[in-house]
């Protein structure tokens, strides 16, 4: 067991928005002297903890609580035994049970956290308990999740704002939910869902699917990235693993319709790798067409209106077509194609496109 006197007294003077100068001047004590309690270098005087506690707003049983700190494998061992009594229809002892864990150790978080599932399992587990049972069960988790919440552990914040945002939803509460949603550290997870889950709530069903649409668009386009990167020279693939990378990205390119057509350009690039001329020009004059066409816009059924735009919009990105031109006329893998006629043929057709 270790005392934690100094990480208490730290944790109720923040909360009171208190110097390390002021707490000493409302003791009659030194600066010098609090810091050395607050690192635990020294205890305050026993005289002293009346005073200090009525400084910080708590009592002498609160600032002196101390906890024995619990390994992982020791939290899985009990919650292993409580999800074992629940399951044996022992629920009042696994309730017990938990909450002795939870006076024990006030200030752990995984506990915290673990005990919130728990309580759920209560309920699942016991559809005929009684409305009061329920109510407390409810009103401890939501508690708990409250603490692991504005405990900031990123470990359980993300979880924790996702839980609190769907309780609030579940009550109606759309502006709780709209504001822990929008809290500084929100962005350490996804909420997706929720978000649309809040715009369904408010009525606002555009804005609800427009927010389903951007992140799948931006789904769509990690996949696409980290198929790119697999097919990189440093992961050196073999001709046939290549290829057939390239031919997910091109399902994925059929279905989505994200890549703008430039999967053929991959295709070209590993050819050229393996030597395979005559495969890679074949790529390579598909790009040129395909760059010298309509360009295909993503798939409506999935990404109107949000994402895929109107007919007026369909144009070919000049820095696309800028970049994809020259590449062709300066990078070192295409010169052994640069004095072939269909070659020079395709570069021409992507000039013109340049300069229409």
């Amino acid at each position: 067991m270790e005392l934690k006197l100094g990480k208490k007294i730290i944790e109720l003077r923040k909360k009171k928005g208190m110097t390390q100068e002021q707490l000493a001047g409302a003791l009659g004590v030194s600066a010098p002297a609090v810091s050395k309690w607050e690192t635990d270098s020294s205890y305050p005087d026993i005289t002293l903890l009346c005073p200090l506690a009525r400084a910080l707003d708590t009592d002498v049983d609160s600032l002196l609580a101390f906890e024995e700190d619990m390994s992982e494998a020791d939290l899985g061992q009990y919650m292993t035994e409580i999800i074992e009594m629940i399951r044996g229809g022992r629920i009042p002892e696994a309730e017990e049970r938990l909450n002795g864990l939870l006076h024990a150790y006030p200030s752990n978080i995984p506990l915290k956290f673990s005990a919130v599932a728990a309580l759920t399992y209560f309920e699942i587990n016991a559809p005929e308990a009684d409305e009061a049972d329920k109510l407390r069960w409810k009103d401890q988790k939501k508690q708990l999740v409250r603490a692991v919440h504005d405990d900031g552990n990123p470990a359980y914040y993300p979880s924790a704002v996702s839980m609190l945002v769907s309780m609030a939803l579940a009550e109606d509460q759309l502006e709780e939910a709209e504001r822990l949603l929008k809290e500084t550290m929100a962005d350490q997870g996804d909420f997706t869902f929720l978000w649309s889950q809040l715009y369904l709530k408010k009525g606002e069903k555009e804005k609800a699917l427009g927010t389903v649409q951007r992140r799948l668009y931006s789904l769509v386009n990690d996949m696409r990235t980290c198929l790119m990167a697999m097919l990189g020279q440093d992961m050196n693939p073999d001709l046939d693993r290549a290829v057939e990378i390239c031919d997910v990205l091109q399902m994925l390119d059929s279905i989505f319709r994200v890549g703008g057509g430039m999967g053929d350009g991959l295709y070209a690039e590993i050819y050229l790798r393996a030597g395979k001329m005559e495969e890679a020009l074949a790529y390579l004059e598909r790009l040129a067409d395909r760059m010298t066409g309509p360009m295909e816009p993503p798939n409506p059924l999935l990404f109107a209106p949000e994402i895929a735009p109107g007919p007026e919009k369909l144009e070919w990105n000049q820095e696309i077509l800028m970049a994809a031109l020259r590449g062709l006329e300066t990078d070192a893998c295409f010169e052994p194609l640069r004095k072939q006629e269909r070659f020079q043929r395709l570069v021409e057709l992507i000039r013109k496109q340049v300069q229409s």
